[in-house]
């Protein structure tokens, strides 16, 4: 009696199995438990139910990754700046962001070159005197080097001018963009900052 149970109920499961796996397709439509035929064994929506969740959880989970990897890689994308008609685009990596090495970097000066420079008062950092050649400098940071007054009007400068356009940690130093300009006219600067003749003459 028993063993003639066991076989009953062994059939009845296995034609539950199959009726399931052929609705299965039914049941769920993105990702929403759909009940189309009312003849269908109770025990099937909770089924049903348990997979809609799985799959909407997975999808929604999917999506949240994605998104994720864009941001990332948004983040990891390097803005492009182009030269200008008066100004070239140096790409480079310092150790730091120093005065000097950005002056190093941005106008390929030596770093004797540089020394001398700073000693004859011939370096302006937003218009301003640099006080040490080691002040860390920052996006958006210019940095002038006089190289004399304008023979045409000499209340204007002749300068080349270094912009940081953008800085980047890395795991050793410092990834720059600069725009360089070789030799630009300006106005003298003003008050304690301003250059004068006994600064030195062009070099």
């Amino acid at each position: 009696m028993i063993a003639l149970r066991r076989i009953v109920y062994n059939r009845q499961f296995e034609q539950l199995l199959r009726t399931m796996s052929a609705t299965k397709a039914s049941y769920i439509t993105g990702g929403k438990v759909c009940q189309n035929d009312s003849n269908l064994p109770a025990l099937q929506n909770p089924f049903a139910s348990s997979i809609a969740r799985h799959f909407s959880l997975t999808k929604s989970h999917q999506k949240y990754n994605k998104k994720d990897v864009e941001s990332d890689s948004e983040d990891e994308e390097e803005t492009e700046f182009k030269d200008e008609r008066d100004s070239k685009v140096v790409k480079a990596k310092v150790n730091s962001l120093r005065a000097d090495l950005i002056l190093k970097a941005g106008l390929g000066m030596a770093r004797n070159k540089v020394e001398n420079i700073f000693y004859e008062s011939r370096i302006r950092v937003n218009g301003k005197k640099l006080q040490k050649k080691s002040v860390q400098l920052h996006d958006g940071d210019e940095i002038d080097v006089i190289r004399g007054f304008s023979q045409t009007n000499p209340s204007h400068l002749i300068v080349s001018r270094v912009i940081i356009l953008s800085e980047a940690e890395r795991e050793e130093g410092f990834s720059v963009q600069l725009r360089r300009y070789k030799s630009l006219l300006i106005e003298n600067y003003s008050g304690s900052n301003a250059f004068k003749a006994s600064g030195g003459g062009d070099h």
